[in-house]
């Protein structure tokens, strides 16, 4: 990494302009966790966005929009997110590192990042998070979960992302991660969200899994299991079973495939179980 130039945006647009000048040898930096880890080596200026105004939390009735710079940390503790989904959000962030990189991690930078075991990602494609992005041509907007599915690197190295807004749910979502201590990253992780009929069946799910170690990825056949179903013990032990079946999961240094095929029906059950409790109010 030999970074020639360190670039203070004022806005948006002069954050942009400075990125496409330098053609695919600049990068954003807000918090700066992942230039500490190391940047490509063509990487020559560096366009600081921490004063592009876009540290922004706000609430759009039921729905929640965030700047990509505000950090994890302040997230965590804001009054808007603690009022989101029961406070969902706010208890992920909880669960994301130590509180000094909370303070300096930002949501864009989670977002572009999209590290296989993150915990942010897999909570955002279970509540069905959208980003929002700056290119040289217009405004795009995509769900997180259809961003991955696209050369996601590519469209930030000539994008920058905005905001990330996520939608009101009639329901409630719980986290579950799996970690060598609190600070650690996950061996694996789980987000379930539930909404029940006036019948008090289950009106509709949402069921993520993530750090397997691929990236998060909801699982369809979980989801489709448990909509119009009764909520019970036996239906959490059902679906964590066909969670297991049904998820991508591989070895690597700090777990098998085994080891974490034979964990994703724990925390899928706990995840649901959870969730059915705050959506009945039993919590």
């Amino acid at each position: 990494m030999a970074i020639k130039r360190y670039h203070y945006a004022r806005d948006v647009e002069e954050a942009l302009s400075l990125l496409l000048a330098y053609e695919g040898r600049g990068a954003l930096v807000a918090g700066g966790v992942d230039v500490a880890r190391g940047l490509p080596g063509e990487i020559e200026g560096l366009i600081d966005i921490t004063a592009a105004g876009l540290s922004g939390i706000s609430r759009e009735g039921g729905r929640l929009v965030v700047g990509a710079t505000a950090t994890l940390e302040g997230i965590r503790t804001s009054r808007e997110v603690k009022a989101y989904m029961g406070g969902f959000l706010s208890e992920v962030m909880g669960h994301v590192a130590t509180l000094s990189l909370r303070n300096m991690a930002t949501l864009g930078g989670a977002v572009v990042s999209a590290h296989p075991w993150a915990d942010i990602p897999t909570a955002l494609i279970a509540l069905g998070a959208e980003a929002v992005w700056r290119n040289e041509e217009r405004t795009e907007r995509a769900p997180v979960e259809e961003l991955y599915a696209r050369p996601f690197r590519a469209i930030f190295r000539r994008a920058v992302l905005t905001e990330i807004r996520f939608p009101a749910w009639d329901g409630a979502f719980a986290f579950e991660k799996l970690s060598r201590n609190a600070g650690d990253i996950a061996l694996i992780n789980c987000a379930c969200g539930l909404g029940l009929d006036a019948e008090g069946k289950i009106a509709w799910a949402r069921v993520a899994v993530g750090a397997t170690p691929y990236r998060a990825a909801r699982l369809a056949a979980v989801e489709e299991l448990l909509a119009g179903e009764v909520p019970s013990e036996a239906l959490w032990e059902e679906a964590g079973h066909r969670a297991a079946v049904e998820a991508r999961v591989g070895d690597d240094m700090r777990a098998s495939a085994e080891w974490r095929r034979a964990v994703i029906p724990v925390i899928v059950r706990r995840a649901l179980e959870r969730t059915a409790r705050e959506v009945k109010g039993d919590a």
